[in-house]
């Protein structure tokens, strides 16, 4: 009975589960290594030049000693800017005599549209402060520069020690080691921009690109910003249209983490994002590398986004690559005539961080058709050698073939729809995140009913059709063929289709195709050959694990900060899918070799039912305290709302709940019975712009059918009052009217305009042209300005709307809605209502809170 039992079967079944988590942990023990920190001490006297991680902590600490920097703040306007600018003041006493090091403070107003789906924004914005640092090399000084951008502002209750101030010190310190350089010659200047607003719709960026004098010699630029704590820092967008930038880091780089898969699924917007790369990439029209940590966001712009959370060696891997990067841009020639340089965009990808593969989209789309033609007619080579080799007819293999590709094809849906009804399940359960927190319950979830999926199709396949011309070895080789085919085709179409990230099944395609020529060499030797191809998918399995680290990395946080409509299991579920498809695809075909099936199948459930089960206890709770909480906005609001004649109509206040998690607000509500009376918004979008809610940006009203409100007792604090009026109204000509209004309030306002039906915008303070309208509302044009002031400059707002009324309608009546919205978000705890403390006192504490009081008046002109 025992030797029944101990067979070959069984010590695969121990032994390649036990190889694929040793493949695994052995890429993420590579992904998760970083340099050790260079100390002061080490470089005191010595002639490395090596960027100092310690001081660049040191330098962090002074930024984030005062809590959160949000723009507007004292914190931002005045402590933020002093110590920075005292760093720079530092940096440049110490500088060799042949560096000129220029440094200033720049407060810039001016105006821009952001032209987003169904929620495009005007950004205004008055006394936007940034601090610019050129640095040149006397007596070289090619006029062009190379500009490194970071911003200092923080989001609301974060203290940014990771987004930005991580590398806000990191541009620091590359400063200090530039400028105290005796190797480094810089043909070209290094221009420093540390923008002091930037999570208020990127205004810092576009306010150096429009009204600083040196924006016009940039040829080039680097952002650098954040979206996590740790980790390692990926090159994830590079141009548009300028390949040279990936030669640049692909020779000067000591640690490549750059992926073309990335930059596309950021371009696709599957990453709820925005950084100032767009701002300068298309408001000044430069081409440039997007840098940000993005591995384990949980505390990305909440509370816990601490000094303490940043390690030495995310500083040291950060400025190691950099330093290397910025010295040899600095010297480039490409950057003298950049436009001679435009050749279009690139494919890149690093193995292991070991190496960076990088050509032209051209070049690629040429090796991907060639490649994918290539290997298809291996596979037809191989058809004939079968047909030579057993004797068998050429239709009989040919339809096997055909049918191999079916069930191969309908395999792959199998797996994946197996994986997408568990993930349906869980959610219905109430159990969806289970994975949250625990990344690792993926593989049991998600993974294995994918790889049973796949498993499946030839087992049940050969087990129902017996063929005496092939023996069960050569069934193997089709269905592997019918696989290789699948991947050719998409590489093929993909890469016409202009898919870059085309490039992921280059690596099944190019050692199938070389293990399949090895074995048409030694003409598919039985069992010899299973060990070439075995060993062919060693490297393919590598990458694709340290992909899977990445993507999981990258995406399992920001489901944290996303929707409550949508299942975010579904996503994790198609993604296990494609990535189990790339990792076993090769391999589920062995199944058929098995005499013990129901060993494979056994091992498949048992590790199905035990992640399942875990899922069940404490350990799939999505959420913990300190490393990956729950995010909640929950806002208390004023609301007033008046009639064209200036009387109130309604007014009142409430407390406002935006979902940010699928398990918003039913998790809430069973933690707080205050919240079991909650009411989701519905009818007050119908009734009300914007649903009558002071929306901080618009496109929070995407989400509106999904958030709630409750009634609030206790009207919000308000330390700066809200003062608006009508100035004056004109005729400028029959039908045409022009009203001026003055407006004062806190540093972040917002304006709701919507021309009544008849009516149309045809001018207003903000921008010459009128840009498109948003989503409308009531079947009027619907349009949001966000107001910004900076500097703590809070003097009066004055602006003019200008309305054209259509000749059929009268032009007495009513002309627009509009709407003064106002955010009170970096003011201290002391001006939040007793009610509202007493309420979020209640919150569990596995959350993590935006709170602060907002104002809208609504009035109709």
């Amino acid at each position: 009975l025992l030797a029944n039992i101990l067979t070959l079967e069984l010590l695969w079944c121990v032994l390649g589960p036990g190889v694929g988590i040793g493949v695994y942990f052995l890429t993420y023990w590579n992904w998760n290594t970083l340099p050790g920190e260079v100390y002061l001490a080490d470089a005191v006297g010595s002639s490395d030049e090596r960027f100092v991680a310690e001081r660049a902590l040191y330098d962090l600490g002074s930024l984030t000693s005062r809590g959160p920097r949000v723009a507007g703040s004292e914190t931002n306007e005045r402590f933020a800017v002093d110590t920075l600018y005292a760093a720079i003041e530092g940096i440049a006493r110490q500088a060799l005599p042949e560096y000129e090091v220029v440094y200033e403070v720049q407060r810039v107003s001016g105006s821009y549209y952001l032209d987003y789906d169904d929620y495009p924004i005007t950004s205004y914005y008055r006394n936007v402060q940034n601090i610019v640092v050129s640095v040149v090399r006397r007596g070289s000084f090619s006029g062009k520069y190379l500009l490194l951008n970071a911003h200092f502002d923080s989001a609301v209750t974060s203290p940014g020690a990771g987004d930005d101030g991580t590398m806000v010190v990191v541009m620091l310190e590359l400063m200090r080691q530039l400028t105290q350089s005796t190797k480094s010659p810089m043909q070209h200047g290094v221009l420093f921009l540390f923008n002091g607003c930037e999570e208020n719709t990127m205004q810092g960026a576009h306010g150096f690109v429009r009204g600083h004098p040196l924006a016009q010699s940039v040829a080039a630029f680097i952002n650098l910003d954040v979206a996590a704590n740790s980790g390692r820092e990926i090159m994830f967008q590079s141009g548009p249209n300028y390949p040279f930038l990936m030669a640049y880091y692909r020779d000067h780089i000591c640690r490549p983490y750059a992926n073309t898969l990335g930059e596309e699924v950021f371009q696709m917007g599957l990453v709820p994002s925005f950084t100032d790369y767009e701002t300068l990439s298309k408001q000044g029209g430069w081409p440039g590398l997007d840098f940000a940590l993005s591995s384990y966001g949980y505390l990305y712009h909440t509370a816990l986004d601490a000094r303490e959370t940043i390690s030495g060696g995310t500083l040291q891997h950060i400025g190691d690559n950099l330093l290397g990067l910025v010295r040899a841009l600095s010297n480039a020639d490409e950057l003298s005539n950049i436009q001679e340089h435009r050749e279009g965009t690139a494919v890149f990808f690093d193995f292991m961080h070991l190496f960076l593969v990088y050509y032209t989209e051209t070049t690629g789309l040429i090796i991907n058709i060639l490649l994918g033609v290539f290997s298809l007619g291996l596979v037809v080579g191989t058809l004939f050698m079968i047909v030579r080799k057993e004797g068998a007819v050429g239709t009989n293999v040919l339809f096997e073939s055909g049918m191999a590709l079916i069930v191969q094809t309908l395999s792959i849906i199998l797996g994946a729809g197996l994986s997408v009804l568990v993930a349906v399940i869980f959610d219905a359960c109430g159990r969806s995140m289970s994975w949250f927190s625990s990344t690792w319950l993926l593989f049991g979830l998600y993974f294995v009913p994918c790889i049973a999926g796949l498993t499946l199709g030839p087992f049940v396949y050969t087990r129902f059709r017996k063929i005496l011309f092939l023996h069960d070895q050569g069934r193997v080789i089709l269905f592997l063929h019918a696989q290789h085919c699948i991947y050719a085709v998409l590489l093929i179409t993909l890469s016409i289709g202009g898919i870059r990230s085309a490039f992921v099944l280059l690596f099944p395609i190019i050692f199938y195709s070389a293990t399949t020529i090895v074995n048409m060499i030694i003409r598919f030797r039985l069992k010899i050959w299973i060990y070439v191809h075995l060993v062919g998918q060693l490297i393919p399995i590598v990458y694709f694990c340290s992909l899977a680290v990445t993507l999981f990395a990258v995406f399992v946080p920001m489901t944290g900060r996303s929707d409550n409509r949508s299942n975010p299991d579904l996503q994790m579920a198609l993604f296990s899918a494609l990535l189990t498809l790339l990792l076993v695809g090769l391999l589920t075909p062995f199944i058929v070799l098995f005499r013990r099936k129901l060993y494979v199948f056994g091992t498949l459930l048992l590790f199905f039912l035990v992640t399942a089960i875990v899922a069940a206890t404490p350990e799939g709770f999505a959420f913990r305290e300190q490393t990956s909480p729950q995010r909640y906005y929950i806002f208390h609001h004023q609301r007033n709302f008046y009639w064209p004649n200036g009387t109130l109509r309604d007014s009142g206040a409430i407390y406002y709940l935006h979902p940010q998690d699928r398990h918003t607000p039913d998790l809430l509500q069973s933690e707080v019975p205050d919240w079991a009376n909650a009411q989701p918004l519905g009818d007050e979008c119908d009734r009300e712009l914007y649903c009558g809610i002071p929306f901080y940006i618009n496109r929070y009203h995407r989400q509106s059918e999904s958030s709630y409100w409750l009634p609030a007792l206790e009207p919000p604090i308000f330390p700066e009052p809200v003062e608006f009026r009508l100035v004056s109204r004109e005729s400028l000509s029959p039908g045409r009217h022009r009203l001026t209004f003055i407006a004062k309030g806190p540093s972040h306002m917002s304006l709701y305009v919507s021309p009544l039906l008849g009516r149309k915008l045809i001018g207003w303070s903000f921008s010459e042209q009128i840009p498109p309208s948003g989503k409308r509302w009531k079947d009027q044009d619907v349009y949001f300005v966000n107001l910004f002031s900076g500097s703590l400059d809070l003097t009066p707002i004055t602006f003019y709307v200008e309305i054209e009324v259509q000749p059929s309608h009268r032009s007495e009546d009513s002309l627009f809605y509009l709407s003064l919205v106002a955010q009170y978000m970096h003011q201290d705890n002391v001006y939040l209502a007793r009610e509202f403390q007493a309420l979020l006192d209640k919150m569990p504490k596995y959350a993590h809170t935006v709170a602060y009081p907002g104002y809208l008046a609504s009035w109709i002109f």
